[in-house]
C-alpha cells in the first residue's frame, strides 16, 4: 500500500470541499460591520476633525472622486461604506479599516503639498478595501497559527470559525503582504491617473516618508517599509507611461491655512516635477 505523506493528507482532505468558502475569511458583510463598528470607537476616543473643516472638506473631495473611478469590477454588488476622517494628530500616519472608513493625521496631510500627494495615499488604500486585503491576511494568519492540517479537517466539516466579536485587535495587528502592498500601489496608481490625479504624487508620498524614518511609517508600509524603493518603482512607472498624465493640482489654499501652512505671495506651492526616476 502507498504510504500517504503529510502534504498527500493534506490534499486528500481537501478535494472534498475545494467549493465551500474560507471560514477563516471575513465576508464582505463582516468586514463592514467591523470597519464601522471601530469607526465608531475611533469618534469617541480619537480628536476628528468636524465635518466643516476645510481641511476635511478638502479630503472628503479627494476621496470621492478616487471612488468615483474604481474599475466597475471591483466595486459591483460590494457594500463598501467608505469614509474620509482626519484625526488631528501631529503623527505622519493614514490607516485603513475593513469596509471602507480611511482615517489621516493631520500631521501627515499638513506636509502634503498637492491635492495628488493625498490621492496617492487615498488611492492605495481604497485599493486594500476593495480587494479586501485586510480580510486575506487575517485568514492567512490564522491558518499558520493552527497548522494546515487542523484548517482543512475544520474546512471539511463546513464549520465557520471566523468570529466577529473576538478580532477587534487583529484590526491594527495585521500587516498586509508584498503582494498586497504591490497591488495597492498598482491599482491605486491606475485610480488616480483616471480620477485626474498626477501619480507623482504617490512617489511624492512615499519619499516624504522615507525621509521621516520607518518609526513614523503609516500603516500601509509597516510590513514593508522601504518607501524609497517603493517610490523609485512608481517614479519608473511614470517615466514608462505613455499616456498624458494629468496637471499637478495645489491644495486649497483654506485647507492649507487651516493647517498651519501660508501660501506664498504668488500663490504657488507645487515644486517642479520630475516625470520618471
Amino acid at each position: 500500500m502507498r504510504r500517504l505523506t503529510p502534504w498527500m493528507l493534506a490534499t486528500a482532505l481537501v478535494a472534498p470541499s475545494v467549493a465551500h468558502a474560507d471560514p477563516f475569511r471575513p465576508s464582505m458583510a463582516d468586514q463592514v460591520k467591523l470597519g464601522q463598528d471601530e469607526a465608531a470607537k475611533i469618534a469617541r476616543t480619537e480628536p476628528l476633525l468636524k465635518d466643516n473643516d476645510p481641511r476635511v472638506i478638502e479630503l472628503r473631495a479627494i476621496g470621492d472622486r478616487l471612488v468615483a473611478n474604481i474599475p466597475p469590477a471591483l466595486m459591483r454588488d460590494k457594500p463598501w461604506k467608505f469614509q474620509f476622517n482626519i484625526i488631528d494628530k501631529n503623527e505622519i500616519n493614514a490607516f485603513a479599516l475593513p469596509g471602507g472608513p480611511i482615517y489621516f493625521y493631520s500631521g501627515l496631510l499638513n506636509k502634503m503639498k498637492t491635492k495628488d500627494e493625498v490621492a496617492g495615499v487615498l488611492g492605495h488604500e481604497i485599493v486594500h478595501i476593495v480587494n479586501q486585503h485586510w480580510a486575506s491576511q487575517y485568514a492567512d494568519n490564522m491558518k499558520r497559527r493552527m497548522g494546515l492540517l487542523i484548517v482543512l479537517n475544520i474546512i471539511r466539516a463546513g464549520d465557520t470559525v471566523f468570529d466577529i466579536a473576538s478580532v477587534g485587535d487583529a484590526l491594527y495587528s495585521l500587516g498586509y503582504s508584498r503582494r498586497h502592498e504591490e497591488e495597492s500601489d498598482r491599482i491605486g496608481y491606475d485610480i488616480m491617473v483616471a480620477a485626474g490625479y498626477n501619480p507623482v504624487g504617490m512617489a511624492e508620498t512615499f519619499e516624504l516618508l522615507a525621509s521621516q524614518g520607518n518609526g513614523g511609517a503609516p500603516e500601509f508600509l509597516r510590513t514593508h517599509p522601504d518607501s524609497k524603493r517603493r517610490a523609485d518603482n512608481i517614479r519608473k512607472r511614470i517615466a514608462e507611461d505613455s499616456r498624458r498624465l494629468p496637471a499637478r493640482q495645489a491644495r486649497d489654499a483654506r485647507a492649507l491655512a487651516a493647517g498651519g501652512t501660508t501660501l506664498p505671495k504668488d500663490g504657488e506651492r507645487i515644486p517642479p516635477a520630475r516625470r520618471g526616476g
